[in-house]
Formats: structure tokens, C-alpha cells, sequence
């Protein structure tokens, strides 16, 4: 009888807490999560003619759904030159990513890669000078959430920029 009594106690204050709780629920309001994303690509400067790479370069993204395109920020990380790419001469200049365009609910970015081939490991005379560009945009997707591509990317002739090392 006792074990009775005390289950019924339990019930009895379980019953109890549980309109309070209830209506902490429903006061309380909805905050809805922001959806961000943080992505980085990476590019690989080499050779078109022998798919040879001789860098490395990683652009970094940051998008959320409750900021304003003009608040998404892109930024350049690593930008390196592989031994290959040392031991033939081959230089990473700089590397920047501007802003394109922004629109209500998009924005367009163009990486930049100036590169220069010149006397291995000395670093001089350089003989040709390379300018490579790689396309990319953010935008809401049908749900709201941002998004991030990659687009095309060019280099001069002889020379690519992959996306695997």
C-alpha cells in the first residue's frame, strides 16, 4: 500500500509541473537557426600539357541565410608553390578574390592567380607571366539556405587550373 501511495505522490507532482511547463513552451519564442555555410575550394596551377601541378591555391567562403549577400565574405587561404612547381621555376605572384556583383539574393566573385615562371630558385629573369582566373557564386537556394559554386576557371595556354591535386 505504501508503494502505492508513493507512485500516486509521483504522479500527483509530475501532473503538477507539467501545465508550467507546457506554458513555458508556448511562450517561449521560435527562434529560428540561421543557415550558414563555410566552404573552401581549391585550385591547382600546373601544366595543360603534362597535367603536372605546381601549386596550390584555396579561396575560403562564408555564407548565412539571415545576412544580407553584401555581408558574404570570400578570402584567399593557402597560396603555395609545390616542390615541382620550385624546381621549375614556377611562381605564385598573388592571389586576391574581388567582388563582381551583388544582387537581392546572390553575389559573384572572381579569384585571381598572377603567376611567373623565372629562374629556378633564384627567382629572376623570368621568362612569362601568367594571369589565371577561377568563377564563383553564392546564392539562396528554393529553401533559403546559401549555397556556393565554383565556376569556370581559365589560364592561359599551356597552363590549367585543376581541382584535384
Amino acid at each position: 500500500m505504501n508503494g502505492k501511495l508513493m507512485s500516486r505522490r509521483r504522479v500527483a507532482r509530475m501532473l503538477a509541473i507539467v501545465p508550467a511547463v507546457a506554458a513555458a513552451v508556448v511562450v517561449a519564442p521560435a527562434v529560428a537557426q540561421a543557415a550558414c555555410t563555410s566552404p573552401t575550394f581549391s585550385v591547382y596551377p600546373g601544366s595543360g600539357i603534362s597535367n603536372v601541378r605546381y601549386g596550390q591555391v584555396d579561396f575560403h567562403f562564408t555564407a548565412c541565410s539571415n545576412q544580407a549577400p553584401s555581408a558574404w565574405a570570400a578570402s584567399v587561404g593557402t597560396a603555395q608553390v609545390n616542390s615541382t612547381g620550385k624546381n621549375l621555376g614556377f611562381f605564385i605572384d598573388g592571389v586576391s578574390i574581388p567582388t563582381d556583383s551583388i544582387g537581392s539574393s546572390t553575389r559573384y566573385w572572381t579569384g585571381k592567380i598572377a603567376a611567373s615562371t623565372c629562374t629556378p630558385r633564384v627567382g629572376f629573369p623570368c621568362s612569362r607571366s601568367y594571369s589565371m582566373t577561377v568563377k564563383f557564386s553564392a546564392s539562396l537556394d528554393r529553401f533559403g539556405n546559401p549555397q556556393i559554386y565554383m565556376g569556370t576557371r581559365s589560364a592561359p595556354t599551356g597552363m590549367a587550373l585543376f581541382t584535384t591535386p
